[in-house]
C-alpha cells in the first residue's frame, strides 16, 4: 500500500518484530508502523485469538491514523 501513496501498518507477532523492522528499512521503509501482538497465536483457541484481536485494534487504528503515505 505504500508502495501505492496509501498509509500502511504491518502487524507482527512479537517472535518476528525485529525481522519485520528490519525488512522494512531494507525495502526503504524504516518509518512503516508496526503493531506488534503477542506470540505465538497458532496453537491459541478462535476465542483466545479473537480476544487477542480485540485488545490490538486500538493500538492498529492509532497507528493507521498517524500513518503517512509514501
Amino acid at each position: 500500500m505504500a508502495k501505492r501513496g496509501a498509509a500502511a501498518v504491518t502487524i507482527c507477532s512479537t517472535a518476528f518484530t525485529t525481522l519485520g523492522r528490519a525488512q522494512a528499512a531494507a525495502l526503504g521503509h524504516s518509518g512503516l508502523p508496526i503493531a506488534v501482538i503477542p506470540h505465538p497465536f497458532g496453537l491459541r483457541t478462535r476465542d483466545e485469538v479473537r480476544q487477542m484481536a480485540e485488545q490490538c485494534v486500538d493500538e492498529i487504528a492509532k497507528l493507521a491514523s498517524k500513518a503517512k503515505p509514501a
